[in-house]
């Protein structure tokens, strides 16, 4: 609900709705609301007046009554006359009540109903002439009819005292003819009076109806009369805004006609069943079929077989509200296959889906490309691997000759230089061996090397390797291949002199550490053992090893610091030309 709300509101703002229309829309409704209040207030007072009219006539038979009756008792003296006398009095005494509660502070108004129905007015005018009288009885023609109902009431009370002094005369015998000509006379003329009010009364009535009638009328009419040319006004602002919205829509339209036939990627659309109902010239010199072919046809067609399940999970979940991005197989015309990437967007029109928005590269070229670089990859890793192994073979067979030279010497210090040979050897062939499992070519993790090596030369040069101590504090550090032979070497040399001269006996302490500080690369071996022999100084080598060192330095760029102090610490610093590996 929420994005149906969100969509409306979106579209009334791009409608560019007139906001003078809307503050006259507002004023016409409430114009209109007035009008209808003012026609309910009007019938319901015209209503209440024809609620009077009935009242004054049930009022002025009851008087008739009240002074025929009285007269026939002074002429009679007969009781049944007082009693229809009285009868009709008690109506006249009801209307009273009506005026006085409707006049007095708080007024009952379920009295005054009572009173109301014993007056015999119509029950469904009675709350009607209750608020017309409420509403209007401070207006100046209806205080004269309440002046003269007031005018009224004080000659019925004067009319009930000269039917109490009859009724006493009566009751004492004592009423004489003269006396009855002058009680008849009495009662003529307070009902002369009464007529006479009636009139007043009923003049008053008819001038306020005349009054509130006109005022009903003009308020109709300035009401009509303004709600007309509001209407007019509305019925301009409306068309004005019609012409306004019909050309922002046929904007849109030619807008999108264009982004959809100006696309240079192939876009269709298609219903909620997999209907075409759409597509650009791309898409159909891409698939080879017509607008008119395509319409109306499932894009099943399409799509391989083998591909149609994967494609309508995808083209469900687009139609649930996900856009979807996938790779395929599809169909041209003839029949043949082409590997196509699509993007389907779902449609909202009022917030509901109707359809899926899609877009489709061809990528045949692309999948063909990537299935040539697979194959020639494959071709260079078997390449790779024939040439490793020709590599391994060549080194193993290296050192294979110089063993069995050495096997043929009888020097001991030729052993020497065949040992620290085939040592040199091994230490390449670790490299290679590190290069060739790595998913990179360019560069190899030294400090998974650095164990390796040092194993190999424990087991050569140190015959009693348990007494030995080997302390190594080794941290990622990735090299080139460039680098990486070198600082192999080195620290293989490194490594055969602290293993051969840095024990005493076989026991001893070796302490090798391998770190990198963002591109700068740390290599320290250090040994307790008896340091340099006498006249053998670094700075002038006279041995293979030393010179080895010494010119790996030189190839590295690399800065070291010797210290011969509690046996011999050599510690070589160089920038490397690799990046440091992910996964240090």
């Amino acid at each position: 609900m929420s994005e149906k709300n969100n969509f409306a509101k979106n579209t009334f703002k791009r409608l560019h709705v007139d906001r003078k229309m809307i503050s006259i829309l507002i004023v016409f409704t409430v114009l209109g609301i007035f009008l209808a209040i003012s026609m309910v207030v009007a019938t319901n007072s015209l209503s209440g007046l024809r609620g009077y009219a009935t009242f004054q006539t049930n009022w002025t038979e009851a008087r008739k009554e009240a002074s025929f009756q009285l007269v026939n008792y002074v002429k009679t003296n007969e009781d049944r006359y007082l009693a229809r006398f009285d009868s009709a009095l008690h109506l006249l005494k009801s209307a009273e009540e009506i005026r006085r509660e409707l006049l007095g502070e708080g007024a009952d108004m379920d009295s005054v109903r009572q009173l109301f129905l014993q007056t015999h007015s119509n029950p469904q005018d009675i709350d009607n002439m209750i608020n017309t009288f409420v509403w209007f009885h401070s207006f100046p023609d209806f205080e004269n009819a309440i002046e003269e109902w007031v005018k009224s009431d004080e000659i019925i009370a004067e009319m009930e005292a000269l039917a109490a002094e009859v009724r006493e005369y009566i009751r004492n015998n004592s009423l004489s003819e003269s006396q009855q000509e002058q009680y008849v006379a009495s009662i003529l003329r307070l009902d002369r009076e009464l007529t006479s009010t009636k009139h007043g009364l009923a003049s008053a009535l008819a001038s306020g109806t005349h009054f509130l009638s006109s005022i009903m009328l003009w308020v109709a009419i300035s009401l009509g009369f303004i709600l007309l040319a509001t209407g007019g006004m509305l019925s301009f602002r409306f068309l004005k805004s019609i012409k306004n919205w019909r050309k922002e829509i046929e904007v849109s339209e030619q807008r999108y006609r264009s982004l959809y036939e100006q696309n240079p990627n192939a876009v269709f659309s298609v219903s909620c069943n997999g209907h075409f109902t759409d597509v650009n010239s791309v898409f159909e010199e891409m698939i080879g079929y017509s607008l008119e072919e395509l319409r109306g046809v499932t894009f099943d067609k399409f799509v391989k077989p083998s591909e149609l399940e994967t494609v309508r999970e995808y083209f469900q979940n687009a139609l649930e509200g996900n856009p979807q991005t996938y790779e395929t197989i599809g169909i041209l015309e003839h029949g043949e296959l082409f590997y196509v990437e699509v993007t389907n967007l779902p449609i909202f029109v009022d917030g509901e889906i109707i359809g899926v928005y899609g877009i489709a590269h061809d990528i045949t070229y692309r999948k063909n490309a990537e299935q040539k670089i697979k194959e020639q990859l494959e071709e260079k890793t078997h390449l790779l691997s024939e040439i490793h192994d020709r590599v391994k073979n060549n080194m193993a067979l290296i050192s294979s000759l110089i063993q069995l030279q050495q096997e043929m010497s009888d020097s001991n210090d030729m052993d020497n230089y065949f040992e620290s040979t085939v040592s040199r050897i091994h230490s390449m062939a670790l490299v290679h061996e590190r290069l060739y499992h790595t998913e990179t070519f360019s560069s190899i993790r030294m400090d998974e090397y650095v164990n390796e090596l040092i194993e190999s030369a424990r087991k050569k040069y140190c015959s009693n390797s348990e007494e030995l101590r080997v302390m190594v504090d080794s941290r990622p550090v990735t090299l080139s291949i460039k680098q990486s032979i070198p600082a192999g070497l080195l620290l293989n040399e490194l490594l055969i002199n602290a293993f051969k001269y840095g024990s005493k006996d076989g026991k001893g302490k070796v302490k090798v550490s391998l770190y990198q500080n963002k591109n700068e690369v740390f290599i320290k071996v250090s040994d307790n053992g008896p340091g340099f022999p006498d006249g053998v100084k670094f700075e002038n080598p006279k041995t293979l090893g030393m010179t080895l060192i010494s010119s790996l330095i030189k190839q590295l760029n690399a800065t070291y610091e010797l210290t011969v102090e509690d046996g011999i610490s050599f510690s070589i610093r160089f920038k490397s030309c690799a990046k440091m590996s992910k996964t240090a």
